[in-house]
């Protein structure tokens, strides 16, 4: 039979099956196919296949591909590590203040959505402590772009029915750093959402690493599913091809094109660079494009690492990892 994953831990994951029953499941197996060569096998929304063996157990034995996966690179294990899958769109919550505006996270964030052609929102929070002209315009060029914004006050319940009615029927995972208020818009979205996700956390995953795994929670609605992620200090970039990088900012996608390098152009200082005249024309935000600057630095930085260090090169993934 088959079920969704709702939470995971040490291996051991709560498993929703199609009629709504809960089992705690372990794998079939050491190895689960489909998921080799990551930190962790399954994360909150993948669809498994899973026998049912008794008292409320049983044993995961395929995952279903996946038709959307978040993920980060996880520094400890040397991994790519699952965070949220087979979702519909992701929301990054950021907030106007306390904590600040951070627009390099948001637009490490974006780098999948926007090379999968994944929707994706940017929910600003916290906007009745008054939105600075700074952050206005940051908002205003996301727009730009064609990222979706929305503007919103848990405290108050200040834009949350339009992000209800944005997200409904849908599955989205939420990301945000700490302290920027996901749990709240959570709540707000529906009373006493976080405390059933805590409820999940204390019941089936005692005993867990001190990095927090993600929660997936089904509305009152029963069609629309969040999926509540850790929040994070810092995204780092791991396992794109520096060539590549491009391709995941979509002002900069279009821009390329017209290159006199063609897909070997970095965008740094080659003769002919179309994304530089874009950004000295202001087309391409300028601290949108130091953003792309610094993760290319980045990216080329780890490759040069673990070539060093004889390590296989990894070209094919995409990103994730907090430091």
């Amino acid at each position: 039979m088959t079920g969704t994953v709702v939470s995971s831990s040490n291996n051991t994951f709560v498993v929703r099956s199609d009629d709504g029953g809960i089992a705690r499941c372990g794998l079939k197996g050491k190895k689960l196919k489909g998921a080799e060569g990551f930190y962790n096998p399954l994360a909150a929304g993948d669809i498994v296949e899973w026998e049912p063996a008794s008292a409320g157990t049983g044993s995961i034995s395929a995952l279903t591909p996946r038709r959307s996966l978040f993920w980060r690179y996880n520094e400890k294990g040397k991994a790519i590590q699952a965070i949220a899958a087979n979702m519909d769109v992701v929301v990054c919550v950021t907030s106007a203040a306390l904590p600040p505006f951070r627009p390099r996270f948001i637009d490490r964030v974006s780098l999948e959505p926007a090379s999968g052609y994944l929707p994706f929102i940017i929910a600003l929070n916290k906007t009745d402590l008054g939105i600075d002209d700074e952050v206005a315009e940051r908002m205003e060029d996301y727009r730009r772009i064609g990222f979706e914004t929305i503007e919103l006050c848990a405290a108050t319940g200040m834009g949350i029915e339009a992000l209800r009615e944005r997200i409904r029927g849908k599955t989205a995972a939420f990301v945000g750093q700490s302290g920027v208020g996901k749990s709240s818009i959570l709540n707000a979205l529906e009373s006493g959402l976080g405390l059933k996700v805590g409820e999940v956390c204390e019941k089936y995953e005692r005993g867990r690493h001190t990095t927090v795994s993600s929660i997936l929670a089904y509305l009152e609605d029963g069609i629309t599913r969040v999926i509540d992620t850790p929040g994070f200090r810092r995204l780092a970039v791991r396992g794109i091809a520096p060539v590549s990088l491009g391709a995941c900012f979509p002002e900069i996608r279009a821009a390329q094109a017209g290159c006199a390098l063609g897909p070997r152009c970095k965008h740094i200082d080659e003769p002919g660079c179309a994304v530089l005249k874009s950004v000295e024309s202001g087309a391409i935000h300028e601290d949108r494009y130091e953003s792309y600057a610094r993760i290319l630095m980045e990216l080329e930085d780890t490759r040069s690492y673990t070539r060093k260090i004889g390590r296989p090169r990894r070209d094919d993934g995409n990103m994730y990892g907090d430091e």
